[in-house]
């Protein structure tokens, strides 16, 4: 028998909320758990204090599955209605009945909140974790990817959701990328711009020029939600430890002034794994002990201004990330989550691999 409780009228199932994805993934060696406070602070963020709804199923008073309907108080559709948001879904297999309940539960409060089109997963913003991850799943998983059982893609579209939005991930070698990019980096140099960098000793200022550059970049791409200075800092302030300096790149104008940058890192998933999602000097040791353990780099976000597009200078950014993770010995890379149609997903030149896909739904009924 599934019943279907709501934490607000009940916080003692708070736990179960929580606990659900230990059963889930007790025996998956891929699925990194993220810290309980990273988990309370995104579930208690205050701009959705009042504008969401959080269910759990139970059978037989245990918690087997768990949703966040969220209205964005940022986000309208075409006919000016806010967006209804399907977040923090996780579900044990086999209770099929259990997650189309909360579906159910979760569309008819947005409904009744005013809620216009309804997107998820996404927890809140495009800032935070969304998408759902559906293979293949030959592959481990890559450090910061979207995880999850590849049973949670039939329980999406037997709810009535179709997808809205494709990513994807491709394998590649450094040395592939490099040879496809480098007459358009040439170009870019010769018409006099230059890359940099990030300074490490100005960490907090870089930061600074990377979220100038991501508000002015990404304004106008579909859902897009503008967070604070803080929010941002707070996001990628904890990152210090995974990245390599130099490969976090800047392109500067001819000018001076900073016009894109390529955010990569080492993936260190090996390393953050051991950690097992525990913030204490005896994880924090197990992570160094694996820390030079990567072979593959993440390249996650590349941005040019759009005034300073179509002169290479992507191509500069990306050839220089390659050429430094080849350097430093790494034998791959991931080009990382590109929106399906995004130049961005060009850039190997045909020559990677496809490692995973990804999908945004959007509710139909």
């Amino acid at each position: 028998m599934i019943a279907v409780r709501d934490l607000a009228e009940d916080p003692r199932l708070l736990e179960g909320f929580l606990g659900v994805t230990k059963r889930i993934y007790l025996a998956d060696p891929w699925y990194l758990p993220a810290p309980r406070s990273e988990i309370l602070a995104a579930l208690r963020r205050p701009e959705f204090a009042g504008a969401q709804k959080v269910l759990v199923a139970l059978s037989d008073d245990v918690v087997v599955a768990r949703i966040v309907a969220r209205l964005s108080p940022a986000l309208r559709d075409g006919e000016g209605r806010p967006y209804g948001m399907i977040s923090f879904f996780e579900a044990l297999a086999w209770y099929d009945d259990a997650v189309a309940e909360l579906f159910q539960q979760a569309i008819a409060w947005l409904r009744q909140a005013g809620a216009g089109a309804i997107v998820g997963p996404m927890d809140g913003d495009t800032w935070h974790r969304y998408r759902l991850n559906v293979g293949p799943f030959d592959d481990p998983p890559f450090l910061l990817e979207p995880y999850n059982p590849p049973y949670y893609e039939p329980l999406w579209r037997a709810g009535g959701f179709v997808p809205l939005e494709r990513y994807y991930s491709k394998r590649v070698e450094p040395a592939a990328v490099m040879a496809h990019l480098e007459e358009k980096r040439r170009a870019a140099l010769a018409a006099g711009y230059r890359l940099r960098p990030l300074d490490p000793k100005r960490f907090r200022e870089e930061l600074r020029i990377i979220y100038e550059l991501s508000r002015r970049l990404f304004a106008r791409n579909f859902l897009y939600t503008e967070i604070s200075e803080q929010e941002f800092y707070t996001l990628y302030a904890g990152a210090r430890g995974l990245i390599d300096p130099e490969l976090i790149g800047f392109a500067q104008a001819p000018s001076g002034e900073d016009v894109g940058f390529l955010f990569a890192y080492p993936d260190r998933f090996t390393a953050v794994a051991a950690m097992k999602g525990e913030r204490g000097l005896l994880a924090k040791l197990r992570f160094l002990r694996h820390r030079g353990e990567a072979d593959t780099v993440d390249f996650k976000t590349l941005g040019v201004l759009p005034e300073h597009r179509r002169a290479g200078v992507a191509a500069a950014l990306f050839h220089e990330g390659h050429r430094q993770a080849m350097e430093k010995g790494y034998l791959f890379a991931n080009h990382c989550l590109f929106r399906e149609g995004n130049p961005s997903g060009e850039l190997d030149g045909g020559a990677g691999r496809l490692l995973r896909t990804y999908v945004l739904y959007e509710w139909k009924g």
